[in-house]
């Protein structure tokens, strides 16, 4: 029983179709590695405080929510 799965999975493998990261190109050029506009930096500046200060926050809001919540 055991060969059977092995010989299944190694028919799935051989027939898979190989993804190749030669098939695309992408520019190697400043900001073009990231997937957000770095052009604009005082609103990049506020998008990221915004998203790391919310994660931050986000175990001291829960907390609070539940003190609050006790009364």
């Amino acid at each position: 029983m055991i060969s059977n799965v092995l010989a299944r999975s190694a028919m799935r493998a051989s027939t898979r179709q190989v993804v190749r990261s030669d098939l695309y190109h992408f520019s190697n050029t400043n900001g073009q590695n990231v997937p957000f506009n770095t052009k604009n930096r005082p609103a990049l500046a506020i998008k990221m405080t915004l998203y790391l200060g919310l994660g931050f926050a986000a175990p001291f809001l829960g907390a609070w929510w539940q003190f609050h919540k006790a009364g």
